[in-house]
């Protein structure tokens, strides 16, 4: 049985049409791995909605590069996606985009507790 049939897949994961021109924002409340046909993949549960989104390598490496590389990390954390359409084998393809708000992206970035070395009687 393939994943399509085991888990549903129309009615528990989000698909790249479901938010085509659309933009949403959500908190993660869960993430899971999930066995697919081509491996393992998390999949991310959002406070108050139903479905689920499966991440692809891109958004992995968002999410990876602005949180944390561990998924149990991304917990809590407000993030926005987008359906836009994206070029794949030469056409253009409905896609989901993980988008970290600058808000938060700059919180992650510098942290209260930076010590960048650098005197304070130097900093102008």
């Amino acid at each position: 049985m393939g994943t399509k049939e085991k888990y549903g897949y129309g009615s528990r994961f989000l698909r790249a049409e479901d938010l085509a021109g659309k933009t949403v924002t959500v908190t993660i409340s869960g993430v899971e791995d999930v066995e697919f046909d081509r491996g393992l993949k998390p999949v991310l549960h959002f406070e108050g909605k139903r479905r689920a989104l499966v991440t692809n390598s891109t958004n992995f490496d968002t999410l990876a590069a602005a949180i944390s590389p561990r998924t149990q990390d991304w917990v809590g954390h407000v993030i926005t996606l987008k359906g836009e359409k994206v070029p794949f084998r030469g056409k253009l393809v409905h896609s989901i985009k993980v988008v970290i708000p600058p808000k938060q992206a700059a919180k992650e970035a510098a942290p209260d507790d930076f010590d960048d070395d650098i005197p304070d009687d130097l900093v102008a």
